[in-house]
């Protein structure tokens, strides 16, 4: 994935004030070996889940320092009352232990794969109308952005995201090229969007989003905005393009496979439920 102390920094700047986020970190000797972050689930109305995440250095681990970090996550989480606690991560032998014996469950999986778009000689079709983010209203990108994120099988769905967050999220993420991204019309109308990061220092990029309005789908519109990226980053010098897909969503899977992209690892979420709340339970997590 693409990842640089420029993206770390926005995506901790971009989660609103009203997720009430937490941050800590584990330092020996001067050095971070650890971290922990928690936030209120800020785009799901009614939500008393929390986000949660623990990382440990390998070297450093087994000493007490991810049970520390996970004590403030469940604590911050206590006082804002949360039904449940939810992390995302890289599944790991170590980490899925770490987890499970804290009363966690899987609740939902991503495919994580990759492409070397340089293998890539495909080109989006010619009748398919194209436009980069760049040249496109970026209004109409959010619009399609947040229609087609409702549809993604997430343990709790998207309801709203204003567009000011959004667009910080977006627009102003250090990787995000408009350049690079695409949006395909039907009409004049917009219908799906394919959204890249890009380092072309390191020569990797990653899918941000891909996904096409409900009733345009089945036109190959996915395909086309995804190989319109997968061009440009080409052209580009990239050799390492990622991407992330529920395991559950099949067309999706199908289109990256046509594309060429391998599977390179498995994204996991675990839910461990915290108890009636003020709100009622916490909802329940879709089965896997």
């Amino acid at each position: 994935m693409v990842i640089s102390v420029e993206s770390w920094t926005h995506r901790l700047e971009t989660v609103p004030a009203r997720a009430e986020q937490r941050l800590w970190v584990a330092e020996l000797g001067g050095r971070v070996v650890g971290y922990a972050f928690a936030f209120k689930n800020f785009f799901t109305e009614g939500s008393t889940s929390v986000f949660g995440r623990v990382a440990v250095d390998a070297a450093h681990r087994r000493r007490g320092i991810g049970t520390a970090l996970h004590d403030r996550i469940v604590e911050h989480a206590s006082a804002l009352s949360a039904g449940s606690i939810l992390h995302h991560f890289v599944e790991n032998p170590d980490g899925v232990d770490f987890l499970t014996r804290r009363g966690y469950r899987e609740v939902r999986a991503e495919q994580e794969s990759v492409l070397d778009p340089q293998t890539i000689t495909e080109q989006p079709p010619p009748d398919l109308e194209l436009r980069t983010i760049g040249d496109a209203d970026p209004r109409d990108v959010y619009d399609v952005d947040l229609a087609a994120t409702r549809d993604v099988p997430l343990v709790e769905p998207v309801d709203a995201i204003p567009y000011d967050e959004w667009e910080d999220h977006v627009f102003r993420h250090p990787h995000f090229t408009t350049e690079g991204s695409f949006l395909a019309y039907v009409n004049g109308e917009p219908a799906a969007v394919s959204m890249l990061l890009a380092d072309l220092q390191s020569g990797r990029a990653a899918n941000m989003f891909t996904g096409t309005l409900a009733r345009f789908r089945g036109r190959g519109l996915a395909f086309g905005v995804k190989l319109a990226s997968i061009a440009w980053a080409k052209e580009h010098g990239i050799t390492s393009m990622a991407t992330t897909n529920d395991e559950r969503n099949a067309p999706m899977l199908a289109i990256n496979r046509k594309l060429g992209y391998v599977p390179s690892a498995r994204r996991v979420e675990y839910l461990r439920a915290e108890g009636e709340t003020a709100s009622g339970p916490a909802p329940p997590a879709p089965a896997t």
